[in-house]
């Protein structure tokens, strides 16, 4: 008889993960002959990553075919694999590998081929989980199966892909097409280039092995230094270039003798109130607010003898939560004459230079 199946709910749950930029814990409930259980799927995603194989995760990497399929405790399975082509490991033939959270994987059978990626623990099963496994029907990781293949014949080469992005946040970014990618030797200063395609995503001809650092047009340089990207035989880095807001706003308080103004309190804010952020001067009078989007802007200060602010910033309904502030750019007192500043992407204006009015 046929198994009836049906997909009652999904809930993505956000936590923090050391290995990538978001992790998100995803739930299924479903049902499946009538019972009920619940799915549970790491949902792991990452800007930096090994082409998503994650191959260092995993003790063995390799195509192989499903020979026997037995039942084992609480409605798992028990799997025999024989290796067909490896890539990563040295894994016995044939392979017996538990299943975990069985009933969420694909529909298994005998004869079916897969990409797996498995772990090794000492004195513990091979374990086939649904959470947190890469492994997935042959037919559903070609492209995976076909890096795997060029990395595996690569010798003292690596692959370095990726997509150059752009936009006013993480999640409101869009892919760039037509920009050059340049990866710089960190040992030679060799220079390796390449272009993003129609879908913003880009890839070098096999690079030798050696540490590189990367720059884009119209994001700049990135991974340099002690952060350039470390490529050893046969591994596929994928990297994702992003850009984030870069318009700056910087100026001094001084007095009127020219003497710096230290620990002033300085308001920048979104000229129609929806977004501001405080900060103080440093010792030299200077404050900088380096990560803003392109909109107007209006610039306050406050006067020696103004009570002190609640420091901090806001996005959205702002107008009850805003310090009182007195004095404005260009050195007017009152709101309604402050200077609205319309700056554009990336664009920096360093001249915003306050001289204290006498007391």
């Amino acid at each position: 008889m046929a198994s009836s199946f049906r997909w009652a709910a999904a809930v993505l749950t956000l936590v923090p993960c050391a290995r990538s930029a978001a992790a998100g814990q995803i739930r299924e409930f479903r049902e499946v002959d009538g019972k009920s259980f619940q799915c549970l799927h790491s949902g792991l995603s990452s800007d930096l990553n090994d082409c998503g194989f994650r191959s260092d995760w995993y003790a063995y990497v390799f195509v192989g075919s499903i020979s026997a399929i037995l039942p084992s405790d609480k409605d798992e399975k028990k799997l025999q694999i024989m290796p067909e082509e490896i890539f990563h490991g040295k894994p016995p033939s044939p392979l017996t590998v538990l299943t975990s959270q069985g009933a969420c994987l694909p529909k298994l059978g005998v004869g079916d081929r897969w990409l797996f990626f498995l772990r090794k623990e000492a004195d513990r099963p091979i374990v086939l989980d649904y959470y947190g496994n890469d492994s997935r029907p042959v037919a559903d990781a070609q492209e995976q199966v076909e890096t795997l293949r060029r990395l595996k014949a690569m010798g003292d080469f690596g692959l370095l892909r990726g997509n150059v992005m752009r936009g006013p946040s993480y999640s409101n970014r869009k892919p760039v097409p037509g920009v050059r990618v340049v990866a710089t030797s960190s040992s030679d200063r060799a220079k390796y280039f390449t272009t993003t395609d129609a879908e913003g995503d880009y890839e070098f001809q096999p690079v030798p092995v050696g540490s590189y650092e990367l720059a884009a047009e119209t994001v700049g340089p990135t991974y340099v230094g002690d952060s350039a990207l470390k490529i050893t035989s046969g591994v596929c880095w994928k990297v994702t270039l992003w850009k984030s807001p870069a318009a700056r706003l910087s100026g001094h308080i001084r007095r009127s003798d020219g003497s710096a103004v230290s620990k002033t309190q300085v308001l920048i804010m979104r000229a129609d109130y929806s977004w501001f952020t405080t900060q103080e001067s440093d010792a030299n009078g200077y404050f900088q607010e380096d990560s803003l989007g392109a909109g107007k802007y209006v610039v306050g200060i406050s006067l020696p003898g103004d009570s002190p602010w609640k420091t901090g910033g806001c996005a959205g309904a702002c107008l009850n939560e805003i310090p009182p502030v007195s004095f404005y750019y260009p050195g007017m007192l009152g709101r309604s004459n402050a200077l609205v500043i319309d700056l554009g992407t990336d664009e920096e204006r360093d001249n915003l230079d306050f001289t204290l009015p006498p007391q």
